[in-house]
C-alpha cells in the first residue's frame, strides 16, 4: 500500500513537471515566437578557442537553462547575466546553478525591454535566423561600441562577422 502511495506521488510530480514544462514553453513561444533551444556540448567545445578576457561581463539573450553561461563562467571566469521569460527554463537553470555553485544574475524579462546593452563586454545569442533578423538592428544599436557578439550556429543578415570558428560560431563587433 505504501509503495502505491509513493509511486502515485512520484507519478503526480512527473505529470506536474511535464505540464509545467509544456505550459511555460507554449507561453514563451506564443508571446515571443522564440523556441527554447539548448546548447550542444560540441558547440561549447568549439567556443573554448574564443580566448575571452577574464572578469568581463556577458549577457545571454533568451538563454534557456543557462548552460552556455555556466560554460563561459567556468571556462573564462566571466560574470554573466541572463534574460528569459520561460519560467520552467529559469527554474531549471536556477536549480542547475545551485548544484554547480554558480552565482550570477537571472532575470525573468524580455531582453528587448532592456534600455541598452552597453554594460556588457560580450553578448551571446543562440537564436534561429528568423528571430536573429528581428533583433539584429536593436542589438547593434544598443550595444557598447567595443562589445563582441558571439552567435552560436546562425549569422545575422545585415552584419558581417569579423571571425568565424569552424563554420559554427560567428563573432561580431
Amino acid at each position: 500500500m505504501i509503495g502505491i502511495i509513493i509511486l502515485s506521488i512520484i507519478l503526480f510530480f512527473i505529470i506536474f513537471l511535464t505540464a509545467y514544462y509544456f505550459v511555460s514553453f507554449a507561453k514563451s513561444l506564443f508571446s515571443t515566437k522564440v523556441p527554447y533551444v539548448w546548447s550542444f556540448q560540441r558547440q561549447l567545445d568549439i567556443m573554448k578557442d574564443l580566448n575571452l578576457q577574464e572578469w568581463k561581463k556577458i549577457v545571454d539573450l533568451w538563454c534557456g537553462d543557462g548552460k552556455a553561461l555556466r560554460f563561459f563562467e567556468k571556462e573564462f571566469n566571466l560574470k554573466w547575466t541572463w534574460y528569459d521569460i520561460n519560467s520552467f527554463a529559469i527554474l531549471y537553470g536556477k536549480l542547475l546553478n545551485k548544484i554547480k555553485k554558480s552565482k550570477n544574475n537571472i532575470y525573468k524579462k524580455d531582453f528587448t525591454k532592456i534600455k541598452n546593452l552597453d554594460d556588457f563586454d560580450y553578448i551571446y545569442v543562440y537564436l534561429f535566423p528568423k528571430f536573429m533578423e528581428k533583433i539584429e538592428d536593436w542589438v547593434f544599436e544598443n550595444k557598447w561600441k567595443n562589445t563582441i557578439i558571439i552567435s552560436n550556429s546562425f549569422q545575422f543578415k545585415k552584419h558581417k562577422p569579423f571571425k568565424i570558428l569552424k563554420n559554427k560560431i560567428y563573432l561580431y563587433k
